[in-house]
């Protein structure tokens, strides 16, 4: 009778840590959420990015360092995913460089300071310098 009793009392633990394993499972599965991680890539063209987003370049010889590229992110841009929202924190834009391959070379995380002495407020800017043959396989996009 006693070694029935142990037994029995075994076998409701080991049911309640599945319970609530299953449960903790369940719990995380309907509390995430797609939208907590989704990324939206795509290219822009000069006239959509400065439109639509408030997104602009601009370049300039840097001496020794090739050429200064700039982007200019308004802090504040209109998004249209889903529904229609007021986007206004600019966190980084990763940048990325190829070889003449395609294959992978360097890359690094552009965080956003001013490029100029009184820059206006509703801007942000990230920027870097390179060679200027190198430009071309150069690529980058803004997170917010």
């Amino acid at each position: 009778m006693q070694q029935s009793k142990a037994f029995i009392l075994r076998r409701f633990m080991a049911w309640r840590r599945f319970q609530v394993m299953l449960f903790v499972l369940l719990f995380v599965a309907v509390t995430s959420s797609v939208c907590l991680a989704m990324i939206e890539v795509g290219s822009l063209t000069k006239v959509t990015s400065k439109e639509k987003y408030g997104i602009t370049m601009h370049a300039r010889q840097n001496g020794d360092a090739g050429i200064k590229v700039w982007l200019e992110f308004k802090k504040k841009v209109w998004l249209e995913f889903k529904k229609k929202v007021w986007l206004e924190k600019f966190t980084y834009a990763p940048l990325e460089m190829a070889d003449e391959n395609g294959k992978h070379m360097i890359s690094a995380m552009l965080q956003p300071t001013p490029i100029y002495h009184q820059q206006a407020e509703d801007l942000t800017t990230v920027s870097f310098s390179a060679d200027a043959s190198q430009l071309s396989r150069c690529r980058f996009w803004g997170v917010c």
